[in-house]
């Protein structure tokens, strides 16, 4: 049976990076199945607004994918203003799912799908869920409290509290939670979250495969955001000792975002010569821009391994490369690692592990071709997207849990 289905996604297409590609590819795939699907997003300005001057002066703010309706919030470049600056744009957000509910616009909603970065997207949902009667469902893809806490985003304690409260408020408001993880379903319980969870994991293209050239020279990236998460800074002693003892390996540091003049400025002053810096790969050409590389470099922030989990994780295995990740032993990194058999995890702040592992896998094209293969084997048979968008589907329109899954073992892994 059709439903009206209304995603609040703060993050979405044309956005490339991020959580915006799988919230754009469920709302795609349900009105593919025939549900009508609308959508509340920003304007689109993730991880940096250049690139979007088309919509930065409203005249898009309402408009068609396909046959998806999406309607646009304004909103301030992330990043630019610390915390404080985000706080304003989600407030803008859920005055803005006011202000439409209030006037009618989400009438004869069945469904709302509520995506968190922002928990204010809750309570956005639960605002139309008063004036329509809907089902609300919340896709976790960060928990906010967790990262404030660990990335020093908040150090007051009363204001962490607070945020805390809010979050456990907001959850148990859904009629049902996703998350993207164990580690995360945890951290959700802990914190007080009563409402029926269920972990998906994040699902990943197949890709056509194309070996690393063994005469080519060896190429060491990272790609992705440059953002508190990931904590760059960490890679910047790594970097430094390949540049002076392995000069003949090439680094590149692909994306953007609010920490990438800070990164590109200390490597500059650290006089690091064998690295370049590159803009976001576009849509067309990201999957073969990973394919470039020898190795992938996937660094986390310590203590966020329950809070977030990095999506280009599973690109980098769909295109057959190994990784080499920067994570606490058991987090949802290292378990990952372990059981694909696709990499390699290294604790936080142990260089000297981090520049042999490089070393040793980067030097053993063997290895990187074993690795690789089994990346692409694990994506193929566990993150298989269909299987993983009629999951999302039960869930949404049955409101099933679903304890043992075809996808049970990547669960067990994240």
């Amino acid at each position: 049976m059709s439903k009206k289905i209304l995603h609040l996604a703060p993050y979405f297409w044309p956005e490339e990076i991020g959580s915006a590609p799988y919230c754009t590819e469920l709302a795609v795939w349900l009105e593919e199945q025939g549900h009508h699907v609308s959508v509340l997003a920003f304007r689109p300005h993730y991880p940096k607004i250049e690139g979007f001057d088309a919509w930065s002066d409203g005249s898009r703010d309402e408009e068609k994918l396909g046959r998806i309706k999406v309607s646009r919030v304004p909103v301030t470049e992330r990043g630019s203003g610390g915390l404080k600056q985000r706080l304003v744009n989600d407030l803008r957000f859920l005055l803005a799912a006011l202000s439409r509910a209030i006037r009618g616009s989400f009438h004869g909603t069945d469904i709302v799908v509520a995506y968190t970065p922002t928990i204010l997207t809750l309570f956005g949902a639960m605002l139309v869920r008063a004036v329509t009667g809907c089902r609300v469902v919340a896709i976790v893809h960060d928990i906010e409290s967790g990262l404030a806490r660990f990335l020093g985003l908040v150090s007051n304690k009363a204001f962490l509290s607070l945020i805390t409260f809010f979050e456990k408020v907001a959850l148990n408001s859904a009629d049902q939670v996703i998350v993207l993880s164990e580690g995360m379903r945890s951290e959700l319980e802990r914190i007080g979250c009563r409402r029926p969870i269920s972990v998906i994991s994040l699902w990943a293209p197949e890709f056509p495969d194309a070996p690393v050239a063994k005469q080519a020279p060896p190429l060491l990236m990272y790609s992705g955001n440059f953002g508190k998460k990931q904590n760059l800074e960490q890679l910047l002693p790594l970097i430094k000792r390949l540049s002076i003892e392995q000069p003949s390996i090439r680094v590149v540091m692909q994306g953007d975002g609010s920490e990438r003049n800070k990164i590109e400025e200390l490597f500059s002053t650290a006089g690091i010569t064998n690295t370049a810096f590159l803009p976001v790969a576009p849509a067309s050409e990201f999957f073969s821009s990973l394919q470039a590389a020898s190795v992938h470099l996937v660094p986390q922030a310590l203590n966020v391994a329950n809070y977030a989990l990095p999506s280009k994780i599973f690109s980098i295995m769909s295109v057959g490369r190994p990784f080499v990740c920067i994570a606490e032993k058991d987090s949802p990194l290292d378990r990952l690692a372990q059981l694909s058999g696709a990499g390699v995890c290294v604790a936080p702040g142990d260089e000297d592990q981090l520049f042999r592992t490089i070393i040793a896998l980067i030097q053993n094209a063997d290895e990187i071709e074993v690795r690789g293969r089994k990346g692409r084997e694990f994506v193929k048979s566990f993150m298989n997207k269909l299987t993983i968008m009629k999951r999302y589907h039960s869930i949404l329109l049955e409101g099933g849990i679903e304890n043992e899954s075809p996808a049970r073992f990547v669960d067990e892994i994240t």
